[in-house]
């Protein structure tokens, strides 16, 4: 019987370091990465390790104005896409104004889905080196809802553009970078495709699955000499997320979206996978250290508080 009980407790210690490696793995590999990089990697600039040209969409505002800038402040030539012309313009003329590289702009509307949106992209890419592609266009439905009260205009408005510029333009794009073995696909996901979005459920859904071609493409593209990067952040203020700024525990979470995009920016050819902001990548490692049951039920807790503060509002107008 002693011997059993050793053996026992030696089966326990051995799954327990297991367990830990496995932890440790996870939440630290992406850290590791980056400080190997910094310490032994030479820098290389973006423009020459990638190419001469990054293309972002979602581009007028946030995130994806914000990666513009930031790659233009590395010297690569940009083309932005977007659906508002005149932001577009704007933008191009300041990054033009501050940093002395080419830009173009295409316009267009992701949530028509048609066939259109993607020729007119392809003609204007037409003769362009394309080294960075983000991904990045994005849209989350007005305010927290169950499934069926969301309406099927939003849901597949959600579809036409959390998942398919992701996929048509990759598809569209990568085969020349693999013929040059150079070049960057970036994924910009959430930390909602982690777990169960409760009343944030499409959302979450579609940045889930862009979590999971990216898993894919990174894979496929082992040794091709192209690379893939996923990028998850938690809360970040721009005006996609206005509305949703009155959740509880938004302010403890958030980050300003020029903070953000210049370290996401600089995490490029350093990690495969990061949530783009130090903080989003310990309070990631916070929250995915519970179990899986009491995230998800704390987020829908959350999100049924932010539901009916919207309630309350619309009824007191």
């Amino acid at each position: 019987m002693f011997l059993l009980g050793n053996d026992f407790g030696c089966l326990l210690t051995a799954v327990g370091a297991y367990a830990c490696v496995l932890y440790f793995y996870k939440h630290f590999k992406s850290p590791l990465c980056l400080i190997w990089s910094v310490l032994f990697r030479k820098n290389v600039p973006l423009k020459e390790r990638y190419g001469r040209w990054a293309v972002i969409t979602g581009a007028s505002d946030g995130i994806g104005r914000e990666y513009a800038r930031n790659l233009a402040r590395n010297g690569l030539d940009i083309v932005l896409i977007s659906r508002t012309e005149s932001k577009l313009v704007q933008l191009a003329k300041e990054i033009i104004s501050q940093f002395g590289v080419d830009v173009k702009w295409i316009t267009v509307d992701f949530s028509d889905g048609s066939e259109q949106v993607y020729d007119k992209i392809q003609s204007g890419l037409a003769g362009i080196e394309v080294g960075i592609l983000v991904n990045n266009v994005g849209v989350v439905h007005e305010n927290p809802a169950k499934f069926e009260e969301i309406p099927l205009k939003d849901i597949q408005q959600t579809v036409s553009v959390n998942i398919c510029p992701s996929l048509r333009l990759t598809h569209m794009i990568l085969p020349e970078m693999k013929r040059r073995r150079r070049g960057i696909i970036i994924n910009v996901s959430s930390a909602a495709a982690f777990t169960g979005m409760a009343y944030i459920s499409v959302y979450g859904a579609s940045k889930a699955f862009l979590n999971s071609i990216t898993a894919a493409l990174q894979l496929e593209l082992s040794g091709s000499g192209v690379e893939c990067q996923l990028v998850t952040p938690i809360f970040v203020n721009t005006n996609m997320t206005q509305q949703w700024q009155s959740i509880d525990l938004w302010t403890l979470f958030s980050v300003g979206v020029e903070r953000f995009t210049r370290m996401a920016v600089w995490t490029i050819g350093k990690v495969e996978s990061t949530t783009g902001y130090w903080s989003h990548g310990l309070q990631l490692t916070i929250l995915s250290s519970a179990p899986q049951w009491a995230l998800e039920t704390l987020i829908a807790f959350i999100m049924r508080l932010a539901r009916r503060k919207v309630f309350r509002k619309q009824h007191l107008t």
